[in-house]
């Protein structure tokens, strides 16, 4: 045979061969995109997210909004899939909840209207208390207080999370949160406590055992303060009390700490608490029984008071370098603080005339 015409055949066997191979990974392209990745599962651990789709939302922006939701993490191969399957045209527009461990299929589903359940939201504000959050979520239909004050209690849990008290309280971050309709309290339990390790990393917290300090003292600021600028300041007091020299007690004299050991499953119970209408008085201030009453027990209290949010634990994981000792309520929400007693004592007694005025005005 002549030396072309062996080229010419050498030519074609490595064309078929090429051709071959290229079918063969089309195939398998093909295969991997309408067959696997459809029902692969999402790259979450089933918590609920909620995106909002604008109308005639195109592949690429539709990608975008599921990657910025953590509903996908493979938007090139979310965006072809769409095209080979036609599914755009079925996508609608509006505020949907998803899980964030859903299929492609199951998310294009949900999209098009073929699924009704979109979930249940709540709302845990800052500053609530396992008590109120039990009450919250009771409210919405989720589940009763009960099942979450057992999940927050329970030894078992609470020694596999790390949380290192006989509560989550204060372990569990307060958000908007959406979870399935059949969640249980120890669900709720796991997603509220794996925010707040999100959040807290987040702050490049202290190390070790000063971080149950640090968050219950972030706790005490949550519920001291009304104006988030003050913050770090009102941290920066309590560190001085309990740090400074110049304040031998060491006593915080923080009212929510009193009134927070009075709230159901506080043990021991002090006697001060029993009709306790949340209104504090000479005799719950003066219950040495009461483990959170900072007036009669030096230091931090045995654990937090409530949830505290991103702003108070900032605070105290740096609270602000400050001369003042003392702070007393003032106007708009704000705080005066003071470096002396004396400067304190004037600061109440300006408050207390305030007060008297206002009493006097609203009688009239």
């Amino acid at each position: 045979m002549p030396k072309t015409g062996r080229a010419e055949s050498r030519w074609r066997r490595w064309a078929v061969a090429w051709l071959f191979l290229i079918v063969l990974g089309a195939g398998g392209t093909a295969l991997e995109l309408l067959v696997r990745f459809p029902a692969e599962a999402g790259p979450g651990n089933g918590d609920h997210r909620e995106v909002v789709i604008p109308p005639g939302v195109g592949p690429n922006r539709l990608s975008e909004i599921l990657v910025a939701g953590g509903l996908i993490d493979s938007p090139g191969r979310f965006r072809l899939w769409l095209r080979l399957v036609g599914g755009l045209p079925q996508v609608k527009a509006g505020s949907f909840v998803l899980a964030d461990d859903m299929s492609p299929e199951e998310i294009l589903d949900a999209l098009a209207g073929r699924t009704a359940d979109r979930g249940v939201r709540v709302t845990i504000p800052e500053g609530y208390t396992l008590n109120q959050m039990g009450e919250a979520l009771e409210g919405v239909g989720l589940l009763s207080w009960e099942s979450l004050l057992a999940a927050a209690t329970s030894e078992r849990l609470l020694a596999e999370l790390g949380i290192p008290r006989r509560t989550a309280e204060g372990y569990l971050f307060p958000d908007t949160y959406f979870f399935d309709r059949a969640a249980t309290g120890e669900q709720v339990v796991r997603r509220l406590h794996r925010t707040f390790r999100e959040r807290v990393a987040a702050l490049d917290p202290p190390a070790g055992d000063a971080l149950h300090g640090a968050v219950v003292l972030a706790s005490i600021v949550q519920a001291e303060a009304r104006i988030v600028d003050e913050m770090p300041e009102i941290a920066g007091v309590y560190r001085n009390r309990l740090e400074r020299p110049g304040f031998p007690s060491r006593l915080l004299q923080a009212d929510p700490t009193v009134a927070y050991g009075c709230e159901p499953g506080v043990v021991p119970r002090a006697p001060s608490c029993e009709g306790f209408t949340g209104t504090l008085t000479r005799r719950q201030l003066d219950d040495r029984a009461n483990p959170f009453n900072t007036y009669r027990h030096p230091g931090l209290p045995p654990g937090p008071i409530c949830a505290p949010g991103s702003d108070a634990l900032a605070a105290a994981f740096r609270p602000a370098r400050t001369p003042h000792f003392y702070f007393v309520a003032g106007t708009d929400g704000r705080h005066v603080f003071s470096t002396t007693l004396e400067e304190h004592q004037r600061a109440v007694a300006r408050y207390r005339a305030r007060q008297r005025a206002a009493a006097a005005d609203s009688d009239g």
